[in-house]
């Protein structure tokens, strides 16, 4: 690897200042990530003799772990292993530690995630017992004593599923509070808490961003906590947006140690995350990574690939974080006295939210009272406009659909009231219901599965909605409980969010702007599908979640062979029609075409 790109990687992110961790060897670490390439520390880790792929090692990671190339059978045997790795080195505390957390994370995994808290406590009482039997031959006993049957104990609780997650979290910032950082991180990964939720959890182990000071610990903390991202994506469909710049340094030290083939499937991981989430990395990563890319591309003599170009087409939308005269995007807010015409029509209130492409205002229209809801989009991040059947001008690809879908009325598809533009940002005003919350919110206030009479309300209306959009030429693309706004009250839905769609057409789709869990069988066998039964094979996706409580497959090699696990309590009825939705798109899943 070049200097300059050691260089460009030194630049990488500066995130916050961290406090002290644990005291084992393993957490010295670092301040920052820029820290890791930093030579003024006395020495730099790309130069030191410690490896960050050791010679003879074993146990070869399968990474990356959210790649459609990985074989769950290859991660259950990679962390068999290493909880065998940490029985042979019981005298070090982190490896005490990392005992704990290996066995864990195997049962979850060999569970597809449907592990509850109550059915881990044995596995901690049973670590505990092998630790005391063995601690005469200990040379030192990391205050295993004092946290883990704590733990234990009150993971036994016959509390609910969620205060007994509330309870863990606060026992793991307890722990984190006297300075027992890998406890803490369990506490943590029980509780199902996303990276980055503390400033302590960044990487499983390691307090913040301090980062060990060996390439190989370093390796293994970041295969630690990309294990523990592949755990939540059995649960929510999606990566960790705050663990994409470790990623990234991991992708670099592996091409650094001759990896190539796997640092460039780390690279291609990355952008499709970034390509989703645009300000989950700094500009620094990004241009660091597409220069990686690049390199590794060269010397294989291969042309960009799709997601590269696409990757090079974000970044030219986004500003240059290392210039200190540059405003960041999203530091860019609008405000009504921008746009005469809005500000006579609209009042705007509180943040609702705020994501990688815009934020959401609350709203209310003068001429009415009518409560709606604003979404302020920042021009230097549209990248996809269309021309929507009937017109000749472009429009932002979420505006266009949005227009589209809202030129005949559906009661469960959130309307486009209407739309502005400034000089800076684009302004849609949408319908807002009151009350309303997400299906996923809905699902979890009643323990994370509907009664069948009530997920049948719910899908009939959300089938209408894909309907009405297939109707009118728009492909969602996107259907999941969190794209799915209910009214608790009266059980009305309307689907939300087109930023992933497209215009429908009959011909195969070769890229995919969905979300992972979502995508059918097709695309992961040909890496292209068809709109329609696309559709009926995500709204397929979305009734196994109500009825049983979790996504039906958590990786493809489980969605190529399409074995479906029903809850027990599932009716007949409602298995043989999940079955079918699950069906070839050339069979029965046609038969249930939307139109």
């Amino acid at each position: 690897m070049s200097v300059r790109m050691m260089e460009r990687c030194a630049k990488v992110c500066k995130p916050h200042p961290e406090e002290k961790g644990d005291h084992h060897p393993c957490m010295k670490g670092f301040s920052d990530m820029s820290d890791m390439f930093d030579v003024s520390r006395g020495y730099n880790v790309l130069d030191c003799d410690d490896k960050y792929i050791p010679d003879g090692l074993n146990l070869q990671f399968p990474g990356p772990l959210m790649s459609n190339k990985m074989q769950k059978d290859e991660l259950i045997r990679f962390i068999q292993g290493k909880v065998q790795d940490c029985l042979l080195h019981l005298d070090e505390p982190q490896h005490q530690y990392s005992y704990f957390f290996w066995l864990i994370i195997e049962r979850i995994c060999n569970r597809n995630g449907r592990v509850t808290m109550a059915e881990v406590a044995p596995v901690l009482f049973n670590g505990y017992s092998l630790l005391r039997r063995t601690a005469s031959k200990l040379g030192r006993v990391k205050n295993w004593e004092n946290w883990c049957i704590p733990l234990a104990r009150l993971l036994c609780s016959a509390a609910p599923e969620d205060e007994l997650r509330k309870a863990v979290v606060k026992m793991g910032d307890d722990f984190a509070s006297r300075g027992w950082i890998y406890a803490a991180h369990i506490c943590y990964v029980l509780a199902r808490m996303e990276l980055g939720l503390r400033h302590q959890f960044q990487l499983i182990g390691c307090d913040g961003f301090n980062a060990p000071d060996r390439k190989s610990a370093k390796r293994e903390a970041i295969e630690r906590t990309e294990v523990y991202e592949y755990v939540l994506f059995l649960t929510s469909g999606s990566g960790q947006l705050a663990f994409q710049e470790f990623k990234f340094l991991h992708a670099y030290m592996l091409a650094d140690a001759g990896l190539h083939v796997q640092a460039l499937d780390y690279c291609e991981n990355i952008a499709e995350m970034v390509i989703r989430c645009p300000r989950c990395v700094c500009g620094g990563t990004m241009k660091a990574a597409i220069e990686l890319c690049e390199t590794l591309l060269q010397e294989k003599k291969e042309k960009q690939p799709e997601w590269l170009l696409q990757f090079h087409q974000l970044l030219k939308f986004r500003s240059d974080i290392s210039s200190s005269n540059s405003l960041e995007v999203s530091d860019l807010e609008f405000h009504p006295s921008h746009h005469d015409e809005f500000d006579s029509r609209y009042t705007m209130g509180e943040m609702l939210g705020k994501g990688g492409f815009g934020s959401v205002y609350a709203g209310v229209r003068k001429a009415d009272g009518k409560k709606v809801a604003i979404k302020c989009v920042s021009k230097d991040l549209v990248t996809e406009f269309i021309t929507i059947p009937g017109e000749t001008h472009k429009l932002p690809l979420e505006m266009g659909l949005m227009e589209m879908v809202s030129r005949s009325r559906c009661d469960n598809v959130v309307e486009l009231l209407e739309w502005f533009e400034t000089a800076l940002f684009f302004i849609m005003v949408l319908e807002r219901p009151d009350p309303c919350m997400d299906l996923h919110q809905f699902k979890k206030l009643n323990n994370r599965r509907l009664p069948e009479s009530v997920a049948r309300e719910v899908m009939r209306q959300v089938i209408r909605a894909a309907r009405h959009c297939v109707d009118l030429g728009v492909l969602h693309r996107d259907i999941k409980s969190t794209n799915i706004l209910i009214n608790p009250d009266t059980l009305e839905v309307k689907l939300i969010d087109f930023g992933c769609g497209d215009l429908l057409t009959d011909e195969p789709y070769t890229y995919y702007a969905g979300t992972p869990g979502y995508w059918p069988p097709e695309w992961a066998l040909d890496r292209k599908y068809y709109g329609v039964p696309a559709t009926i094979w995500s709204l397929g996706v979305v009734m196994f979640d109500l009825v049983c409580g979790n996504l039906p497959f958590v990786s493809d090699e489980e969605l190529i062979k399409g074995l479906l696990k029903f809850a027990p309590d599932v009716s007949p009825g409602e298995a043989l029609l999940l079955l079918t939705i699950a069906s070839p798109p050339s069979a029965i899943r046609q038969y249930y075409r939307l139109k």
